[in-house]
């Protein structure tokens, strides 16, 4: 079964509702409470199809899952609810780099994956400031090889390759 909320975000600082909507989806209830919190996934992409489907397939592996489809919406959220990010680049409003900077700028330390369709088109200097650079073309699979690594306790993950 299958649980999902559509609610706007509220700016608790002066308590105005915000009309940029959030998809708040949370592991499968078979997943444990401890598993939920220390694998949840921050997701910004604005192509909302492909994003919910892989919001989708991310809780079938048993993490919760926000999905913001716009990037400025995301620079409001609360960031120490999230362990990992996986962002688009070409996005309206900020593209993956700005998000990127102004999120590490608000003082976000967990691993930002960029996932996009064009990476072979990206500067190196873009390249460099994701933990890992992944084309959408690639299978899904390679995208959870790469979550399942930074969110082991296990290793360090190393971050710009």
């Amino acid at each position: 079964m299958k649980h999902e909320e559509m609610r706007p975000r509220r700016n608790l600082a002066n308590n105005q509702l915000h009309h940029d909507w959030v998809e708040v989806r949370k592991a499968p209830f078979n997943a444990s409470p401890a598993q939920s919190r220390k694998h949840c996934i921050l997701c910004v992409d604005d192509e909302i199809t492909g994003t919910r489907i892989r919001g989708e397939v991310l809780e079938e592996h048993g993490y919760s899952v926000a999905l913001y489809h716009s990037p400025l919406a995301v620079l409001r959220c609360d960031f120490s609810l999230f362990d990992l990010a996986v962002v688009d680049f070409q996005m309206p409003g900020l593209n993956g780099r700005e998000l990127f900077l102004r999120m590490r700028a608000l003082g976000v330390r967990f691993p930002i994956v960029l996932l996009t369709g064009a990476v072979d088109a990206l500067s190196y200097e873009d390249r460099i400031l994701f933990a890992r650079c992944l084309d959408k073309g690639r299978p899904i699979q390679h995208l959870l090889e790469t979550i399942a690594e930074f969110l082991d306790l296990n290793q360090t993950p190393d971050c710009g390759t």
